[in-house]
């Protein structure tokens, strides 16, 4: 969104014709070349009873773009995608192609992995891998105060849980008020796990979604099907109904990270912006506060507030948990004008404010909105990163929008 892919009169290198996968199931490792989506290594694990150990939440995207972006998404355990890379290849500036792992050229590891394809050109990675696992889903509603106990109390250390994700009701009756978390937790499955399947249901969740972009009452309905009417929808292996208990909804790990929100495309003449904040969990409840009044005195349209757990990064350059984090995705609806564009440009910047003052960062991979101060706040390796960008690239042969507004 901030041109961290592209630069004003250079080449984009379309890397989708590397797109092979290797697996060596003995020690659960998957060699892909960059080119690859998500979908693709998806679709070749899940024959093999395996699955993704960490990726972003929508499988379109290729692995090479997020390992440089640091992908995360609902597997909270091993958080950031860098952290289940064992080693790739790297094709730097003058030529050379090199490997980067934890022990071999350990600084460029660091630095490619979230360095925004500025250090050389991702050939392959190896990636480790889980066993697809079979999970029992839980959904409980509380006040968004109650979140961070909650977690703490249910979720945090514990291994039975393998995905977890969270929302905020942005329902005029509920607003930034009441929460949701969803918890995926190990169940046992005598049977063979069924292959992926294709989403169900994409024309009626694109109509849900469109329409609470219209207002208040449009958030209210997509809220209340959300909260009513989607747990009976939702895609099942089976449900098995236990003695003194709700009925139970068994899924399978690969089902619940195949996702490629075919429902958010429309043609309709607006556009959705994506943004992201990083705060600590005990501080949830002063950026929940401090949003609700952002998003209604900067006058946008926040359409959704997903919440997921992203833990310490100790392995990359630039990381944006800089302790046990809770990550809150913002997705916001924009009209095509200049109102609406200045409004979400002062919601950022106040946003970024707010966050920091919170001992919180933002993502990077986004519209460029902040100022260098700003960056320095949520970032202060950058400087650091930036010489090293250098000393990788004395001519500046990678580049983007990103790297040429904030080196100086």
């Amino acid at each position: 969104m901030g041109g961290q892919s592209f630069s004003q009169n250079g080449l984009v290198l379309d890397m989708r014709g590397l797109n092979q996968i290797r697996l060596d199931k003995e020690h659960k490792t998957v060699n892909v070349q960059s080119g690859a989506t998500w979908a693709e290594v998806q679709r070749a694990l899940d024959r093999q009873g395996l699955a993704v150990q960490a990726m972003q939440s929508i499988n379109i995207f290729t692995i090479g773009g997020a390992l440089s972006v640091n992908a995360h998404g609902i597997a909270h355990s091993p958080g950031p995608v860098a952290s289940t890379v064992r080693s790739f290849h790297i094709m730097l500036a003058n030529g050379e192609v090199t490997t980067a792992s934890p022990t071999e050229n350990p600084e460029l590891f660091r630095l490619a992995l979230g360095g925004y394809g500025l250090f050389g050109v991702i050939l392959d990675a190896d990636l480790r891998v889980v066993n697809n696992e079979i999970y029992k889903l839980e959904t409980q509603y509380m006040s968004y105060k109650s979140f961070p106990a909650f977690y703490e109390k249910n979720i945090e250390g514990n291994n039975e849980i393998g995905l977890v994700y969270g929302r905020l009701s942005i329902s005029p009756t509920s607003y930034l008020e009441e929460s949701v978390i969803h918890t995926y937790q190990r169940a046992r499955f005598d049977q063979e796990i069924p292959l992926m399947k294709s989403a169900k249901y994409v024309w009626f969740d694109r109509l849900v979604i469109n329409f609470s972009k219209t207002g208040g009452f449009g958030r209210w309905v997509r809220w209340t099907l959300e909260k009513y009417a989607e747990p009976r929808l939702h895609g099942c292996i089976s449900r098995n109904e236990a003695l003194n208990e709700k009925d139970v909804c068994l899924v399978s790990r690969n089902q619940e990270m195949y996702d490629s929100m075919a429902y958010l495309k429309n043609r309709l003449k607006d556009t959705d912006i994506l943004q992201e904040y990083f705060v600590p969990p005990d501080k949830m409840p002063d950026f929940v506060d401090g949003l609700r009044g952002i998003v209604k005195r900067d006058g946008v349209n926040l359409l959704n507030v997903t919440i997921r757990v992203v833990h310490k990064d100790t392995i990359t350059a630039l990381p944006y948990a800089k302790q046990n984090m809770f990550a809150f995705v913002l997705y916001f609806n924009q009209k095509l004008n200049e109102a609406d564009c200045r409004a979400l440009q002062k919601a950022t910047i106040d946003l970024i404010d707010l966050t920091t003052k919170l001992d919180g960062t933002y993502y990077l991979p986004y519209q460029l909105f902040y100022s260098k101060e700003q960056l320095h706040k949520a970032y202060p390796e950058i400087d650091a990163f930036f010489v090293a960008k250098e000393k990788y690239d004395p001519d500046g042969l990678f580049t983007n929008k990103f790297y040429e507004k904030y080196r100086n």
